[in-house]
């Protein structure tokens, strides 16, 4: 699978950095003060916009504390996942990876919200309630691509076999992020850290 990722445009650019700057200052809020303690209004002064764009943004107070909503792929990395010949489990989560890197990831938000997270459970079980409408439309693009190239498997074998692919990908995600977190941040060691991800479930599954 080719290694590039869509660029975001103009507009695209201008509203990730007002929306990054928003949780930039919740999350910072949160952690001085905790969750309970964080109004909207706080963090619209802390922010410079009104209430009214705040909650156009992200809906709720905790909406910039866990972020935007899992985006859709760009078709491209879509196409590119389902006309790739490598392990499922492997390109699932290089196209995750792509997908996350396209929506140029702010390196410091991520570790405030990790380091929050792990202080607020709720906030993470909340995300986690939210991600499962991704982790099903994971599957479906999973079985997607298994029609093509498994077409003996039966409807329920293909659905068998995508939620282990996906319950794969997403669970080795936090080490890869862990990886990119506190070894280098850099975006183009991204998918060695996949790689490596890899490997060690190899190793686990066949000693």
């Amino acid at each position: 699978m080719p290694t590039a990722t869509p660029v975001l445009g103009l507009r695209e650019r201008n509203r990730l950095r007002r929306t990054r700057r928003v949780e930039r200052a919740a999350l910072e809020l949160a952690l001085e003060h905790g969750v309970d303690h964080v109004t909207v209004d706080m963090i619209c002064e802390a922010s410079d916009i009104s209430p009214r764009t705040y909650f156009n943004y992200f809906g709720t107070k905790e909406g910039a504390l866990i972020g935007p909503a899992p985006s859709v792929p760009d078709e491209s990395l879509i196409e590119e996942f389902l006309h790739a010949r490598g392990p499922l489990a492997e390109d699932l989560m290089l196209l995750m990876a792509r997908s996350f890197l396209a929506t140029a990831p702010d390196r410091d938000i991520f570790v405030m919200r990790r380091t929050l997270y792990a202080r607020e459970p709720a906030l993470q079980a909340l995300q986690m309630t939210r991600m499962v409408g991704k982790r099903q439309a994971t599957v479906e693009l999973v079985m997607r691509r298994m029609a093509e190239q498994l077409p003996d498997l039966t409807e329920t074998e293909a659905r068998d076999e995508a939620q282990l692919v996906m319950s794969v990908a997403m669970g080795a995600f936090p080490v890869v992020s862990r990886l990119w977190i506190e070894e280098s941040g850099d975006e183009s060691e991204v998918e060695a850290y996949i790689h490596e991800a890899i490997a060690r479930i190899r190793r686990i599954v066949s000693p």
